[in-house]
């Protein structure tokens, strides 16, 4: 099986290598990198709690989803390509705003914060919503499985370096600004070097090439009805299944550093850690799907991220809620491609790009029902009902999935 795996990788084409490259690129300084560590840290030193560390990451959370089927309708519009480079772009823009926060007057800092963050989310709703269409589009159908296994599993092992390097950064500006550690500025030069750095990936997608349709595929796609019954179950089952790890992504720096008091190296360690435990979940996917089918693998990946919210919940120890953290993000490795290729391919190529828009909007108004609701639970009643409250929706997701889908067949 590493073999057919790696036959198959070689066949990746230019286009696709570059959009791996700009993933990769994504991974190191967002999704599981520099940012995903050390923004909500960023915010505590500026010092804000959780409930605004959770307001952020909603409002966040909420301009994606807002964002997310307007997103898919640019991209039939003017094309996916162009609108993946666009909020990419966007995101690079918003992201290198937020960080500066701490140059904005105390008054109007909180405006600030959540207006960039919205741009910057804005942003990377364009470009996963995007993104994903173009990438069906690019990979041919015998490749596919493969090709969103190694995406996959990109963010990971670029978010492992990004959490690793971003872990040990803050303190190396820290000893060079004479600044100490608890103080913003570390943080926010980290991150604006980050932003910098993702322009590099914004001129890789430049250089990937526009995919033009044939008339007979125009055609075809034309005549293809709206699924707008499968969309609506796809975005609901989204909506649910993302509570756990929505959970463990956005609260779980602020809950070793406010209460397990964890140094942000540590953090950064587990984080990293984390991050690279999911490469190998990611490549595993594929053997996965052939072996239990998309359904049971999906369902699989959730019901055992849901699990592990159990001794998170229980156990206030750093290294359990490393072990938890490391879990979902491997879970979430084998979770999100199968989920993915199962509905791109489940429906007719014209409404792939609409497909995408709903479930990244009901991906994302899951997050911020999270983020939001999470924070003033953690003021209330503490992290142990948050992460109890999480597993609990994810398991609705899981039955709502197997009950409408387990007897499905593959749109033709």
């Amino acid at each position: 099986m590493p073999t057919n795996f790696l036959q198959m990788v070689r066949q990746f084409d230019r286009d696709l290598v570059l959009f791996m490259f700009a993933s990769a690129l994504v991974g190191f300084c967002l999704f599981g990198g520099i940012f995903s560590l050390l923004f909500n840290l960023y915010l505590l030193r500026l010092g804000y709690g959780p409930v605004f560390v959770g307001q952020v990451n909603a409002i966040g959370s909420l301009a994606f989803a807002l964002a997310s089927l307007p997103a898919s309708f640019i991209g039939s519009r003017f094309g996916n390509r162009r609108s993946m480079i666009l909020g990419l772009f966007l995101a690079v823009i918003g992201h290198g705003l937020v960080c500066q926060a701490g140059f904005i007057s105390a008054p109007h800092r909180p405006l600030y914060i959540l207006s960039t963050q919205s741009l910057a989310l804005l942003g990377i709703s364009l470009y996963i919503v995007n993104g994903f269409p173009y990438l069906m589009d690019m990979a041919k159908p015998e490749q596919r499985t493969y090709v969103f296994s190694v995406q996959a599993a990109l963010f990971p092992l670029a978010g492992f370096a990004g959490s690793l390097i971003g872990g040990f950064l803050p303190s190396y500006f820290s000893a060079l600004l004479e600044l100490p550690l608890d103080h913003p500025t570390p943080y926010s030069h980290t991150m604006l070097a980050a932003s910098i750095l993702l322009i590099a990936a914004v001129i890789a997608l430049l250089n990937t090439r526009h995919i033009a349709k044939t008339v007979a595929t125009e055609t075809r796609q034309s005549a293809a009805p709206l699924p707008l019954r499968l969309i609506a179950l796809f975005s609901c089952i989204s909506l649910l299944y993302i509570a756990s790890e929505g959970a463990v992504r956005t609260f779980f720096n602020v809950y070793l550093d406010t209460a397990l008091n964890i140094e942000t190296s540590l953090i950064g360690v587990l984080t990293a850690t984390g991050q690279f435990l999911a490469v190998p979940a990611a490549l595993l996917m594929p053997y996965l799907v052939q072996r239990f089918g998309n359904i049971r693998t999906f369902n699989g990946a959730v019901a055992c991220a849901a699990l592990t919210m159990i001794p998170l919940a229980f156990i206030a120890h750093w290294s359990i809620a490393g072990l938890c953290f490391m879990s979902t993000m491997a879970l979430s490795a084998i979770r999100r491609p199968a989920f993915t290729v199962f509905q791109q391919e489940s429906i007719p190529p014209r409404w792939r790009t609409t497909m995408a828009g709903a479930v990244a909007a009901s991906s994302g108004f899951g997050y911020a029902a999270i983020a939001f609701g999470g924070g003033y639970i953690i003021e209330a009643v503490g992290y142990r009902s948050l992460f109890l409250g999480s597993a609990i929706l994810s398991g609705f997701g899981i039955l709502f999935f197997w009950v409408f889908f387990r007897n499905y067949s593959k749109a033709a």
